[in-house]
């Protein structure tokens, strides 16, 4: 059913506020005009806001700090003792989970993918390593192979006697990060208020947070144009988000069907594949560290701005609009990518 009225803020809020959550993330995250990249971009290019949610603390930060807040909670309400984890070497969500778990006296886990970036250790793959996650490495990429070998550890850590936390699969967890961006939209918004500005167009990469940032817009009512922007990876970037953003309104009990009308999602800005940045990647990541001191990385940010460049060159954007990005984090990935800047340079 679609959605027949708008709801205040404080309705937005109160069936989040009522899901257990701990708080630690360093919040609020800084909103910032970006006046040079936009110089740099042209004549046509838009208004710039950054969301500075590199920023949220534990270990380098990111958007994922958010959806912990909630995901420990619900890992502390079940008792569990060890944190599982399938992802490649440059992966947040890998070095962000294994952070928690260091913490907060947790075991995490990690199924690594096969990847170009598996040596020499660096940036991610060394924090995780680093912070004391046991990282297991997949024998194959194959979806078939990765899904066997998650279970068989995932058998192996109960037969142990460990209590696990499946974040891979387990139903909440996989929502935590768009519950976490309803709270997030609404701190943007009072952020917003207080500049006077309302934003066309909010970029940033596919997933739970995008969802939060989508399902937040259409249940409160605002004209902001959400881009979930795809990485590269084989999952669709268009039911990614549906799914987390049906799944959490009718986990919170709000009367409202995301469809795809409510927003847009490209795979163009994410070839030539996962953790593959292209040329205008690397211009991305090379304009904004040039002008505003932003690190953007190659595998999430360094894409997701590429996508503002992209529309802005299409003119699907124009000088009179003004673009929010939002910076998901990814900080330590560049130090695993220094021969793709270095020759972008």
């Amino acid at each position: 059913m679609a959605i027949s009225r708008t709801i205040s803020r404080q309705d937005l809020l109160e069936p989040v506020h009522r899901l257990p959550r701990e708080q630690f993330a360093h919040l609020p995250t800084p909103l910032e005009e970006a006046p040079r990249l936009r110089e740099a971009l042209g004549p046509g290019a838009p208004r710039l806001l950054i969301k500075r949610d590199d920023q949220t603390g534990l270990a380098f930060g990111g958007n994922k700090v958010r959806h912990l807040e909630f995901r420990l909670a619900d890992i502390r309400a079940r008792g569990a003792d060890t944190l599982t984890i399938k992802n490649a070497a440059v992966s947040n969500h890998a070095r962000l989970h294994t952070a928690l778990a260091a913490r907060y006296g947790l075991r995490s886990v990690i199924l690594k993918v096969p990847s170009a970036k598996d040596h020499p250790v660096n940036g991610n793959l060394l924090l995780g390593r680093l912070m004391g996650a046991e990282v297991i490495d997949a024998s194959s990429d194959d979806p078939d192979v990765l899904d066997r070998e998650y279970q068989e550890m995932l058998d192996r850590l109960e037969r142990e006697g460990h209590s696990v936390y499946d974040t891979v699969n387990d139903p909440f967890s996989t929502i935590a990060g768009t519950c976490a961006y309803l709270i997030g939209a609404v701190e943007l918004l009072e952020q917003l208020d207080t500049l006077g500005v309302k934003p066309d167009h909010i970029f940033l990469v596919s997933g739970a947070s995008a969802a939060g940032l989508v399902l937040a817009g259409k249940l409160l009512g605002e004209s902001w144009r959400v881009h979930a922007v795809n990485i590269g990876d084989q999952v669709d970037p268009v039911n990614l988000v549906l799914d987390f953003a049906n799944r959490t309104a009718e986990h919170l009990g709000f009367d409202v069907q995301i469809t795809t009308d409510d927003f847009d999602a490209s795979t163009e800005y994410g070839q030539p594949g996962y953790a593959l940045p292209s040329d205008a990647t690397l211009e991305a990541i090379r304009l904004a560290a040039q002008t505003e001191a932003l690190i953007f990385d190659p595998v999430y940010t360094g894409k997701s701005f590429s996508a503002v460049m992209g529309e802005m060159r299409k003119g699907n954007i124009s000088r009179d609009d003004t673009v929010l990005f939002i910076h998901t984090g990814g900080t330590p990935n560049p130090f695993s990518y220094s021969d793709e800047l270095l020759s972008a340079l």
